[in-house]
């Protein structure tokens, strides 16, 4: 009965283990998510756009992610968004850093939030050109996942 006892205990310390390290894990990935949606909600006072989607961590998928789309005859030029972003703290990525990209991603821009690294992708026709759209991602953990 002390066995059973003993190992139903170091069980149940297993378990809330887990649960805990989850809940800090996902308060982490939405302090991070919260980072990039106040850079799309600075962004779109700027910059207003046609269409958006956004969607937090684990509520689609395991990471998180904002959309803004351009209407194709108005709007900002891809280099002034870039420019605009880079300007709020974003570092853009060389091209060497990112291998086999779709051509029509203009610049992939990075931020690091508590640990987090957070991408943001500007695709259109050309830098000098209007944006076609900013694709934001906010990474989410599996662990952070867990029963959510």
């Amino acid at each position: 009965m002390t066995g059973i006892l003993f190992t139903l205990g170091v069980l149940a310390l297993a378990v809330f283990g887990v649960w805990a390290w989850s809940v800090r894990s996902h308060a982490d990935d939405l302090a991070a998510w919260d980072t990039l949606e106040t850079t799309f909600e600075v962004m779109d006072r700027s910059l207003t756009p046609l269409g958006h989607s956004e969607a937090p961590p684990c509520e689609d998928e395991q990471d998180g992610s904002l959309t803004r789309s351009y209407p194709p005859s108005t709007g900002p030029q891809a280099a002034a968004v870039i420019g605009y972003l880079t300007q709020l703290g974003w570092s853009e990525q060389s091209a060497s850093e990112r291998p086999n990209l779709d051509p029509s991603v203009l610049a992939r821009l990075t931020k690091d939030s508590g640990g987090r690294d957070l991408t943001i992708t500007v695709s259109g026709p050309g830098l000098n050109r209007l944006v076609g759209s900013v694709a934001g991602r906010s990474p989410g953990s599996m662990v952070g996942c867990l029963g959510r």
